[in-house]
């Protein structure tokens, strides 16, 4: 609540109701000096003025409303309490402290005694802050629409002039274009237009063609199919219709085209004609012809090699097993040492040509692709390997760490080989007391462009480890490929990491290797859990 003066002769009724005013009032002596003040006028001026000491104009500026200082002897509080009289003035302006300017009308008047001798004065400041923004809102919307409407008389006469030479360009881009034909056609598909496009595609002159139907382009059979027509409905019906074929230039030569064909409509919707943009991709269709040829015989070479290696597997390998059999019972009935040496490496070349028709023949069946995906316990496929080579182990004295294995969605028979050949790979390497790990553990591909592996999938991630004899890290990338043998004092086709690789690719896995000489060698394998399959 507002200070007042206890002195003061306004009645202290008569002061709450000024005080509950929206309005800003206040009261002052003869002196100028206030001696009341609401709320409203507390926050009008942004400051609130000490009773009995502060002058009602004295801590603040004022100005006329045309900006000019007004002096403080013709403000008209100063003019009432000089001569004792209600003003009736115009609108100031009153700045507050933090620099803030309100307009304001102000309404001062002589307080009387009872005796009618005047003893001070009361003001009160109708805040015009809105009535002006207003106004000012006003006078900048008249003067905005004024210059609103003389840019808009110049947009529109720039923009008449723009749309004409856009139009001019339009239509001399439109000529010159020899990449597209573009033809502007009436309702019945006869051309009425014609670009040095459609000149240079389709081999006749503006002159030559103008007035003549479009169906002219297209092979007999296709107009006796009623293509070119059919083309025209949909395009009526659907707004745009395309198609690709082959089209006849003047001359009879054929052409592969891509068509687009749209209709036109005037103001009311009718179609007015339709507009038709022809590309010549004939180099592209005669090259996807020649892939899909070569596709064709791609697959018919590869039954050839499935063909030829059924063969292998069958009939090469019946004169390899006489060999063996008759080296075998040569070999009982000679003493000779320098001919059973050479009888035993006769038996060692018909092993090893076996082993390699074998390893071709499943290199080949896995290329297929044809094996049927089924959940896979990887710890079975693991223990069956390892029984396998058993003897291989205990004679090396071979210690085999592992950890324990998911079941994946998989190709078993490719699971068994995989693990197979890795693990026969490093018994080959190992030396004697060594160690080969097989370790799992699932991972979640967030960011694998690394790894090269689907993004936010689950994988398993495999590693087989040795401390064998290792090898030349920089043939890292020569290992998995075909026929490739790195240390060729051991036994081995060139076949077996190979075919690894292929069973990786059918499984959308990678496979990575990491060797060093004299340390030896990790295989990384990574392989979804959940391949969903060919």
């Amino acid at each position: 609540m507002a200070i007042m003066d206890t002195t003061n002769t306004v009645d202290y009724n008569s002061l709450q109701l000024l005080e509950a005013l929206p309005a800003a009032v206040y009261t002052c002596d003869l002196q100028g000096k206030i001696t009341f003040f609401n709320q409203a006028a507390a926050d009008l001026w942004g400051r609130r003025p000490e009773i009995g000491k502060d002058m009602w104009c004295g801590s603040w500026k004022i100005y006329n409303p045309d900006g000019t200082t007004l002096d403080l002897d013709k403000c008209p509080m100063a003019v009432t309490l000089k001569e004792g009289r209600i003003v009736k003035s115009a609108e100031i302006i009153i700045e507050k402290p933090d620099g803030i300017r309100v307009h304001v009308l102000p309404y001062p008047r002589p307080i009387l005694d009872t005796e009618g001798k005047m003893i001070g004065a009361l003001n009160m400041l109708v805040d015009l802050s809105e009535k002006y923004q207003h106004d000012q809102h006003l006078i900048h919307s008249q003067n905005s629409y004024k210059n609103l409407s003389e840019q808009l008389e110049e947009k529109v006469t720039e923009r008449t002039l723009n749309l004409q030479k856009s139009e001019d360009r339009y239509h001399k881009m439109v000529e010159e274009v020899e990449d597209y034909a573009i033809l502007l056609l009436d309702p019945d598909g006869n051309v009425q237009n014609w670009n040095l496009g459609a000149q240079k595609i389709k081999g006749y002159t503006e002159k030559e063609i103008i007035g003549k139907n479009f169906s002219l382009f297209y092979l007999i059979e296709d107009r006796e199919k009623k293509l070119p027509q059919t083309l025209i409905n949909r395009a009526a019906r659907e707004g745009k219709a395309m198609h690709e074929g082959w089209r006849l230039k003047k001359n009879g030569e054929k052409f592969w085209g891509f068509v687009v064909l749209t209709a036109l409509h005037d103001d009311d919707g009718t179609i007015i004609g339709f507009s038709k943009v022809t590309r010549d991709l004939t180099e592209r269709k005669l090259f996807e012809d020649q892939l899909k040829e070569n596709a064709l015989n791609i697959e018919f070479r590869n039954k050839q090699l499935e063909e030829y290696a059924h063969i292998a597997s069958h009939d090469l390998q019946e004169p390899l097993r006489k060999i063996r059999i008759f080296a075998e019972m040569l070999s009982h009935k000679i003493k000779d040492e320098d001919a059973l040496r050479d009888i035993r490496k006769i038996e060692s070349s018909a092993s090893r040509m076996t082993m390699l028709i074998k390893d071709v023949l499943a290199y080949s069946e896995i290329a297929q692709g044809e094996q049927m995906f089924a959940p896979t316990d990887l710890n079975e496929v693991l223990s069956n390997v390892i029984e396998d080579c058993e003897l291989w182990i205990l004679e090396k004295n071979i210690t085999i760490e592992q950890t324990s294995l998911p079941v994946i969605n998989a190709i078993p028979i490719q699971m068994h080989q995989l693990f197979s050949n890795l693990i026969t790979n490093a018994l080959k390497y190992s030396n004697s007391g060594g160690t080969i790990s097989i370790l799992g553990d699932i991972i979640y591909a967030v960011d694998a462009s690394e790894l090269k592996l689907k993004e936010n999938t689950n994988y398993l991630q495999l590693i087989f480890r040795d401390n064998g004899v290792g090898f030349d890290a920089k043939y890292s990338d020569q290992v998995f490929k075909l026929f490739q043998r790195l240390n060729t004092s051991q036994h081995g086709t060139g076949i077996g990491l190979a075919l690894c690789k292929k069973i990786i690719e059918n499984h959308s896995g990678t496979i990575t290797v990491k060797s060093e000489v004299g340390i030896g060698t990790e295989f990384l394998i990574c392989l979804p859990l959940d391949h969903e399959g060919q």
